[in-house]
């Protein structure tokens, strides 16, 4: 069985930090999201980091112990009022080996959803959703 590790990422969006920088209005909706992100890169993950949009600021998602183990799978909740990511969130991962970064895009958050991030041949970011009934 593989290892799990704990990470909660609640409504860290308050009021003053739901606008683009722009200062446009983000639409927003109410979520409550179990979801289950695994590790299937082949490298260990320093940071983790989610937005909704390419112009949002960055989230950080707090990893136990500090990092993720490649093949582990990790708990992510979210709960409260969300922006509405119209393109689908982007995952941005740092990696724990000389602190390269890669961004998946469109990737669709579900309650019950397993949510597999990869590279492929190429080192191109690849994920993929299974959603639990």
């Amino acid at each position: 069985m593989k290892k799990r590790i704990l990470a909660i990422f609640l409504a860290v969006f308050a009021a003053v930090g739901m606008t683009a920088c722009g200062g446009k209005e983000v639409e927003t909706q109410e979520v409550d999201y179990d979801m289950t992100f695994e590790n299937q890169t082949g490298i260990d993950v320093s940071k983790l980091e989610i937005r909704y949009a390419e112009d949002a600021d960055w989230s950080e998602i707090a990893l136990t112990d500090g990092e993720w183990k490649s093949s582990y799978q990790m708990p992510v909740s979210m709960a409260g009022q969300m922006p509405v990511a119209k393109d689908g969130w982007q995952v941005q991962m740092t990696f724990a080996e000389g602190n390269s970064r890669k961004v998946w895009d469109g990737v669709e958050f579900a309650d019950g959803a397993v949510l597999t991030f990869a590279l492929d041949e190429d080192m191109d970011p690849i994920w993929r959703s299974l959603c639990s009934i």
